[in-house]
Order: C-alpha cells, then structure tokens, then sequence
C-alpha cells in the first residue's frame, strides 16, 4: 500500500501527529494551513496503523474494492519513484469484493475523497472483517448519534477522515428543523468555512437518510485527485449559493418505497405474477443476487410474453431499460417520466435498488404539502369575516387599529391581539374560552411564519400544528357561515 506526496521526505522519525505537520510544511509551504492540517491526519494514520488492521482499497475503474491486512510497518523506499516512497505491507486478503455487496452506509465511507480515512462507526471493522471472510456485508440497522456541536463534527472528521450523520442531524448542528433555501444556503457555507463536504448533498436525500461528511481535499499538488467520473463510492454535487430552492428539490427528498419487492432473473414469471398480485404492485423490478438492477417486469411485459408464447420465465417479460433515476436527480425534471410511465425504480451509483417513487407516491406528496396551505389560508379568511364587524375605533390601539384604518386586511399575526382584547372577544360574542382561542391562533399563526417559504421538509414534521390549523377551522366554521349560494 503507498502514499503519496513525492515532496515529503521519511516519516520514519515523527513520534507525533505534530512532526508529521511540521514536515508537510517544509515540504508544500504555499499550501494552506487548513490542507496542510488535512494532510497531517492522513499520513499520521497511513504511519500508526497496527499491524493486522484491515485495509479497504477501491479499485480505480472497476466496479470492485480488495480488502486486505497489513503485515508490516511503515517503510519509506528512497529508490522508488517520486509518489511510491511512503509505504506499507499489505497481504491482500479478497481482492475483489463486488461494491454492490457492501451496504450503501459502507460505501459511502469508503467513497471519502481522502486518500487516508478510518472506518469507525457502524460496526465498519465487524463488518469489513465479515466482508475479507465470505465476500457479504452483515449490515447495520442501529441509530446513527449525533455531533454535539458544529466544531466536534469538524474534529470527528480531522481524526477519523469521514463522519456519518443524517440529514436532520446536520442542519441541526445550526439549530434548524428544515431545509429551506436560505438554511441550505447557510450551512453549505458553513461546512465549506470549515472545508468540509457531505456526499451526498443533504438536500439529496430524505431528512433522516445518511450522509458522510469528510474534508474538502486540495489536489493542487496532484497526489490525492478524486476517482474518475463513474467509479466512486460516492458523489458530490456542485452547489452555488442563491440556487432556486426547486432546484434543491431531489428525487432523494421525497419518501418513496425503500422496501422493495424484487425478483430474480431466474425465478420463474409465476412467482413474479403471485408478488405483483399479493403487493398489488404494477411492477417488480429484476436483480442480480447483490440487489442489482437488470430489468422490470409489468403487467404489459407479462401480458406481451404471454401472448407471444415466449415461455414461463422472467427473461420471457423482462423489460431489460426499465425507467429509473438516483436520489440526486432533479425532481421537477422527472416528473414528466413519472406520470408517463406510472414509476422509476430509485437506484444508486452503482445501479443497487434503493426503491420506487410512483405517480401515487408523487399524488400523496402533493396533498401533504399543498393541504397546510389551503387550510391556512381558510382559516385566515374566516377570522377576516369574523373580525370585520368589529368598529375600527374599538380595536386596540397601535398597528391593528392602524391598518384597518388605512383599509388594509389584518395579517394572521395580528388576530391573537384582537382576540386578546376584552373588549373585542366581548363584541364578538363567541361561544368560546378567550384564552384557549388566542392560544389556538397563536399557534396557527407561528405554524404560518414557519411555513413562509416552501421547503423540501415541510409540512410533516409539523403534524401536530397542522391538527391545530385542522381544529381551529373547525370552531371557526361553527360560527361563520358561508352564504348559500
């Protein structure tokens, strides 16, 4: 196994992480602190490594990772060429483990732009090990916790070369619950002031998938430049701020099926059609036996194979480019697709299943986030109706009586002041408990501010406010009438 930057010269002698950066400096003094602070943990990883420790290498443009263990120290070669001199004894246990065999948490890490990075978290060492030994990744069903705090992400990072969190998570770093324009904005260049990337993008995935943060790697000195387009373990979108939100809209941020029913190529159609029948799916993709895509099966495709007498298989009804997209995509753009062909089936880099997102789920999505809006909007007009037989000069004094006096409608902001005026519920004469009425509008009101901007994450994690919208209304409709038409 070897390391490169050519410029650096025997490790050998560095007792600390220290020493390894006060090398790196003599050797690059143009680099910045912070690259040079990146490429110090890197090294001082490559050069503490115990022996016996499992190494995980991705093999450059094949679709493939070997796994190894290393059995000698670190040595530097003065003969070898520039680039070759830093190295390490590695006997190469499996050579070649299909990536579509490693759980997509797992790949992940490993996709890290970094040359050096360590595998902690998530039972990684367990399940390397499990991997070296019968070519199967056990998986990792358990809770990902937390950084406490922007700063400890940023050292996770430092000494472990990536950190796993959710989406939720890490705009929760900032104190946010959602991921408006303006937050994913704000923390994108919060990560880059601190020259950290998250891959995927947070706006790629739902608000409780995972994402893999790591240090944004300097290839100036061209020894550490990311793989070649199509044989990483990862990807990283370009993001500029200012982007229009939609365009943060992703295939990834909606829910969609993740427990997908599948088939095998060469299970017989009988058993595709009990599935289809008993799911009451319209269609079941087709994998390989590490759950990668190789076709689709439909109701149509069965139908034609059938007809066609072409036999009882799956290869007979197999659509073998069957419609699909990644979590990365574009939302608005696919749309089209989706309601063209009723489906994509959702898959990642190296075109492993991830789920469906259907016309349904797109139908669902839409009553989800467009109900809140109507509901406010009703109930905002009630409360106009309701509170306009009210004299101007009996509504209290300050910006309330001001913009009814200019002719202006009140905004739902002002209501819980009216309400919470005596004199005013006195007018009113509603059936109802002053302070439990204001406290429900005040509600409303909060849940409108927070739904100001249309965002990828709400309205459903704020179900409990949208009951009190749904439950406002509903006194609101018992005392104003609409006239019959």
């Amino acid at each position: 196994m070897i390391a490169g930057w050519e410029k650096v010269g025997d490790l050998s002698g560095c007792a600390s992480i220290a020493d390894v950066g006060d090398l790196l400096k003599r050797a690059y003094p143009d680099e910045p602190p912070a690259t040079v602070d990146n490429w110090k943990h890197q090294l001082w990883r490559f050069i503490t490594m115990e022996i016996g420790d499992l190494v995980v290498m991705p093999r450059k443009f094949l679709a493939v990772v070997a796994i190894g263990r290393l059995a000698g120290g670190y040595e530097y070669r003065s003969e070898a060429a520039p680039g070759f001199r830093h190295t390490r004894k590695v006997e190469w246990v499996r050579p070649q483990v299909e990536r579509a065999a490693i759980g997509g948490d797992l790949r992940d890490s490993m996709g890290s732009l970094l040359t050096v990075s360590e595998l902690r978290r998530r039972d990684a060492a367990h399940r390397v090990e499990t991997l070296a030994q019968t070519g199967a990744d056990p998986g990792y069903k358990g809770a990902v916790d937390p950084p406490a705090d922007p700063e400890a992400l940023e050292q996770e990072v430092r000494d472990e070369g990536t950190r796993q969190l959710t989406a939720r998570d890490l705009i929760g770093l900032w104190g946010w619950q959602r991921r408006t324009g303006d937050v994913i904005d704000l923390v994108d260049q919060e990560l880059a002031a601190r020259g950290l990337q998250v891959s995927p993008h947070f706006t790629e995935v739902q608000l409780d998938g995972l994402i893999t943060a790591s240090a944004q790697e300097s290839t100036l000195t061209g020894e550490a430049a990311p793989e070649p387009a199509g044989t990483d373990l990862g990807h990283t979108a370009a993001r500029t701020s200012g982007e229009d939100l939609s365009r943060h809209w992703r295939i990834g941020s909606l829910p969609f099926a993740r427990d997908v029913v599948t088939i095998g190529f060469d299970e017989p159609l009988s058993r595709a059609i009990t599935r289809m029948v008993q799911g009451d799916f319209s269609q079941l993709p087709v994998v390989n036996r590490n759950n990668v895509l190789r076709g689709v099966v439909t109701w149509e495709s069965i139908a034609r194979a059938q007809l066609g007498n072409r036999g009882a298989t799956i290869a007979a009804a197999l659509d073998p480019h069957p419609h699909t997209a990644q979590e990365q995509e574009e939302l608005f753009v696919r749309i089209d697709d989706i309601q063209r062909h009723g489906f994509l089936i959702v898959t990642d880099g190296d075109n492993l299943v991830l789920g469906i997102l259907t016309a349904s789920d797109l139908a669902d999505q839409l009553k989800l986030r467009v109900e809140p809006f109507i509901l406010l909007g009703e109930a905002e007009r009630r409360l106009r109706r309701l509170t306009d037989r009210l004299p101007v000069d009996q509504l209290p004094i300050g910006s309330v009586r001001n913009t009814r006096a200019a002719g202006k409608y009140l905004t739902l902001g002002q209501y819980p002041e009216v309400l919470r005026d005596d004199a005013c519920w006195a007018l009113l004469g509603w059936p109802y408990e002053q302070d439990d009425l204001v406290r429900r509008v005040t509600a409303v009101k909060n849940y409108r501010n927070e739904l100001a901007h249309w965002d990828m994450d709400a309205p459903e994690t704020k179900t409990e406010a949208l009951t009190e919208t749904k439950q406002l209304l509903s006194l609101l409709k018992l005392i104003d009438h609409d006239p019959r038409p």
